[in-house]
């Protein structure tokens, strides 16, 4: 030992509390350092040895080189704060420390500093539990992942969030158009000096939410300059891998791509859908608003609220679940429309909308959100419920004639206005001036809202004598709904020829132009559900040539649109396929079908084969000449490629049948008769396949006495199954049943298998059963000779157990002469009773036959028998502890609560029982809150087979985050008490988990804690 290690040595030797300090806590390793001087510093041999320093030669070996740069930096900064002298109080954290492998092991710390005028600070180590954790093979692991993105060619990146390194791989680069030679030195300000400037506040919130766990991923879509000094649109997504120790984020890794072009195709359908007349909604996946029309806006009296980016089911919170069920449907590629749909407003009126939700594409089909298209057809429907009730009106007036009549005088005053007319006005007739008569009456051009000039008003253009045939005219009262009329009219003449008038007649046609409307509408639909379809659509000419297909064809095919409508579908069809299909389609055009169906090939762009279904159906013009053919084309490749592969494993599952030469498997049909009988069973019992397919049951080759003894555990009544209706019966009551039953071969030998029985079921209905054996008699063999060697080991145990008893004794003997000697010493040198080095040698015999006796003690509980157990009464036994201690509960002042019912019994040791109540009892008393009113209640419920009794204080508490895992150990406290050795908990574990119970503790500090004692419920039987 040098002079700087036996300086250190006689500090821990000098100070009595210094040295128990060192003894409890620096289980791993001390080390001493000056204070103004901290790369100064002693290691003991014991740290030495666990980072495996010990036989190195490194004599000037500094703790500070142990350190992580992260560690020497905190502990610098504590040196520069008042460190604690109180050795009861130390100061307590965690540590990393290099070991001889590079790799780092965690230590719990405990520091106390001495002070004096060249004050030592005493660290004391414990090696924490999850110490093994190397940064060396997280390193390799690292290197190994960036291999494999490496190989993946995708834009990765990879940012240390701590120190700003980066690495960019030279895809990353590629995409902005660079080498990645041409970006060196690369750094954190390489990305930002790339990105948008008005983007980058965005992203840093993204980041922020991803570091927060908000997200499960950072993903985010911001502009970057090219390399030609455009800004193109880049989607952004990464993660963090890795956290430092005390939870920041450490490494991210992730990787970018280009979408310029999906997010310029995202605009302009957006610029469609913010410009379009009618009431049309573009939502994301997550059903938030990327663009509204402003009829949109105006329908839902949306006006003055800011819609994009927000919620559909923020903006409309009473949305029903059934439009929630669309919505999530459209997502998953499925498109829904009503042609009329009613609900009714809050103030009660209904309202009707005619409405379809599809799904929108970023491309490839990757579906991006869904369309919504809405149209207010409210007054369509009032005005179809007004053409009705006009109906019948006209009915009664005009012999249900559904005409509007109008006649006037030669000088243009009304003289007949029927129902009808004044239904659809709205108004009755009056005398007024020409120029007022479209205004009064509603009268307007039906292509426009311009209002008819009286010159053009019908019944007075008929007046002056001009034709009037079949003009249009929109009626637009101000009260009731707008209709469009065909209007027809001629003066009339009395019998003179001279002019007394002109009448018009007025056919309403608005339900025409409403229908046309709606075919119009139709095929806007199909035309959009044929572009978006599922399934490839197409339409061809009679001689094979493509007239219109949608993507999903091309896509399936591989063609670009504009390549297959110059070709046939002749030259993409498999010839082995093409003479069938021919045919039916001459049949289809000869009337004999009106659709076909058929599975077939087409060749792919690429050269490869494609499997499609075909559905076919011929549109004939109106002479019933050939138009063209609609096909449909699913692409049915991977259920072929499945069908393959299933005829695949079927063959491969015979196989494997016939190659399982050691386990026999015997399948027979419903009336028990062999059917399979592989290779195994030939070999395992003698017979042919030939001797027994066809032939024979199962019975033959089993104990007439062993099916016997099965039949009379299974059978529901006396009468017993015999034969085949036993193994029917294991299978009816097991899906699989498995049990040892005896086989005997051909030549008479008899030997034990492990037999599985099974149903063979087809469409749910039992066809057969099926019997999977192996011979077991290796394995039969193999649990005999077990229970020989189990037998030994008993006997080994119980020589074991007197060992222990003879060595415990042994120990006892030696510790009390060993104490005896010090105290004829001390007698013999009475000056000598103050010599600190007796003391700690009285101290340490002392604390050795304490030990001794603590050991004896659980000795004794793992031995204890169990045929001394009996019933104990909970609540009695209770009652008793408490009745033991009632002095100690009066003179501390403690309110006791005993809810335990009095049927509450155990099986139990009655001096165990006692024993575990008494020092949970007195442990409460002892660590009771001394500022509050303290209490202990005990209560139990019965927990499976177990009484789960709680005992519960509202006392110091216990810092299970700190002490929960030690809770129970021997010689752990966790109050600084005079009485407290650490002991009681340990022992009282012991004795719960020798009566067949176990232990758990609910604790928070100040709070007061509870133990759930788990003991074996007391049964009768």
């Amino acid at each position: 030992m040098n002079e700087v290690e036996e300086r250190k040595f006689s500090i821990l030797c000098e100070n009595l509390n210094l040295f128990e300090f060192t003894q409890q806590y620096g289980l791993d390793g001390i080390v001493i350092f000056n204070l103004h001087a901290p790369h100064s510093s002693w290691i003991n041999p014991k740290l030495r040895s666990v980072l495996g320093y010990d036989n190195r030669p490194s004599p000037e070996l500094k703790f500070s080189d142990l350190l992580t740069s992260s560690n020497l930096a905190e502990l610098s900064s504590y040196l520069n704060t008042e460190f604690p002298t109180d050795i009861e109080n130390p100061f307590e954290g965690t540590v990393q420390l290099r070991n001889t492998s590079d790799n780092f092991l965690t230590f719990n710390y405990r520091i106390v500093l001495l002070k004096g005028t060249n004050p030592e600070v005493i660290m004391a180590l414990e090696l924490a539990k999850d110490s093994n954790v190397s940064i060396h093979n997280l390193n390799k692991e690292l290197t190994r992942y960036k291999n494999i993105l490496k190989g993946t060619n995708l834009a990765t990146w990879q940012w240390n969030v701590q120190t700003g390194e980066t690495i960019f791989s030279e895809e990353w680069a590629n995409v902005l158009g660079y080498r990645l030679e041409d970006l060196a030195p690369t750094s954190e300000s390489t990305w930002s000096t790339l990105s948008h400037p008005d983007d980058q506040k965005v992203c840093d919130n993204l980041i922020k939410a991803h570091f927060r766990g908000e997200s499960e991923f950072y993903v985010s879509e911001a502009r970057m300059k090219h390399r030609s000094g455009k800004w193109i649109w880049v989607k952004d997504q990464g993660q963090v891998v890795t956290w430092t120790i005390d939870g920041k984020p450490e490494w991210m890794t992730g990787f970018h791509e280009e979408v310029t072009e999906y997010k310029e195709r995202l605009a302009l359908k957006k610029l469609f859908i913010d410009e379009a007349p009618s009431a049309i909604a573009m939502l994301d996946n997550e059903m938030r608003y990327i663009a509204a029309s402003n009829k949109w806006i105006e329908d839902y009296n949306l006006q003055g609220r800011e819609v994009l980016g927000k919620s559909h089911y923020d903006i409309f919170p009473n949305l029903s679940d059934d439009w929630k069920e669309i919505h999530r449907d459209c997502l998953r590629g499925n498109t829904h429309k009503r042609e009329e749909d009613s609900f009714v407003r809050e103030d009660g009126a209904t309202h009707w909308l005619s409405w379809e939700v599809k799904p929108w594409y970023k491309g490839e089909g990757e579906i991006g959100g869904i369309l919504m298209h809405t149209a207010n057809i409210t007054p369509i429907k009032e005005a179809e419920k007004e053409i009705f009730e006009k109906k019948q009106l006209m009915q009664t007036v005009l012999n249900s004639i559904n005409v509007g009549i109008v006649a006037c005088d030669a000088h243009g005053k009304l003289n007949l206005f029927n129902k009808a007319t004044r239904h659809w006005h709205g108004i009755p007739k009056r005398d007024i001036p020409e120029k007022d008569l479209s205004n009064y009456y509603g009268l307007f051009h039906a292509k426009d809202d311009r209002e008819l000039k009286a010159k053009d008003i019908p019944l007075l253009k008929a007046l002056r004598g001009k034709k009037v045939e079949n003009e249009e005219i929109r009626i637009i009262p101000k009260e009731n709904k707008e209709r469009i009329v065909s209007v027809n009219g001629s003066q009339l003449l009395d019998e003179y020829g001279h002019v007394t008038g002109a009448v018009v007649a007025m056919h309403d046609i608005t339900e025409r132009i409403e229908a046309e409307n709606r075919i119009r509408i139709s095929e806007e639909t199909f035309r959009g559900s044929f572009e978006h379809a599922a399934i490839g659509m197409a339409t061809v000419n009679p001689d094979g040539r493509w007239i219109k297909v949608n993507q999903r064809v091309c896509e399936i095919v591989g063609y670009e649109r504009e390549e297959l409508l110059n070709l046939t579908f002749q030259d993409i069809t498999h010839p082995d396929d093409l003479d069938a299909d021919l045919k039916l389609l001459e049949k289809l055009v000869e009337g004999e079908r009106d659709y076909y169906h058929m599975d077939k090939r087409y060749f792919h762009k690429e050269g490869h084969i494609v499997y499609i279904h075909l559905a076919v159906s011929l549109v004939r013009d109106k002479y019933e000449e050939p138009l063209y053919f609609i096909a449909q084309i699913q692409d049915i490749s991977r259920r072929k490629m499945a069908e393959k592969k299933l005829s695949q494993t079927l063959a491969k599952l015979e196989s494997l049948l016939e190659a399982s030469t050691q386990v026999s498997i015997i399948a027979v049909n419903k009336e028990g008769i062999i059917t399979t009988f592989n290779k195994g069973a030939e070999n395992l019992l003698g017979y042919s396949k030939d001797e027994v397919i066809g032939k024979e049951t199962p019975s033959f080759i089993h104990l007439e006495e062993e099916m016997e003894r099965i039949s009379k555990k299974i059978s529901p009544s006396n009468e017993l199954l015999k034969g085949m209706a036993i193994f029917a019966k294991l299978a009816e009551i097991n899906e699989y049943d498995t049990r040892e039953w005896t086989y005997v071969r051909k030549d008479g030998i008899s030997f034990p298998v492990q037999l599985t029985v099974t149903s063979i079921k087809e469409d749910k209905e039992t066809i057969g059963y099926l019997g999977v054996a192996t011979d077991i008699s290796g394995l039969k063999k193999a649990e005999k000779e077990i229970k020989t060697i189990l037998k030994l080991t008993e006997d080994q145990n119980d020589r074991l157990k007197n060992f222990a008893h003879i060595v415990s004794h042994n120990l006892r003997s030696h510790s009390s002469n060993f104490g005896m000697l010090l105290e004829l010493y001390i007698q013999d040198h009475p000056e000598q009773a103050e010599n600190q080095i007796i003391q700690m040698l009285t101290k340490a015999s002392g604390n050795l036959k304490e030990t001794i006796e603590h050991l004896n003690e659980v000795t004794a509980i793992n031995t204890s028998e169990n045929e001394q157990y009996t019933c104990l009464n909970l609540k009695s036994a209770v009652e008793t502890v408490l009745s033991s201690v009632s002095g100690i509960i009066e003179e501390a002042k403690i309110r006791i609560l005993n809810e335990i019912p009095p049927h509450m019994d155990v099986n139990g040791v009655s001096a165990y029982l006692e024993s575990i109540l008494l020092n949970f009892t007195t442990n409460a008393i002892k660590y009771r809150g001394r500022e509050k009113s303290s209490y202990i209640r005990y209560f139990a419920e019965v927990s499976g087979d177990y009484i789960k009794l709680s005992i519960e204080d509202n006392g110091l508490g216990i810092d299970l985050k700190k002490h929960g895992e030690k809770l129970f150990g021997m010689y752990k406290t966790f109050h600084r008490h005079p009485d407290s050795r650490g002991i009681g908990l340990f022992i009282t574990k012991n004795q719960i988990e020798a009566l067949g119970g176990k232990v758990a503790v609910k604790s928070e500090v100040n709070s007061g804690t509870t133990f759930e004692i788990y003991l074996k419920r007391y049964e009768k039987n």
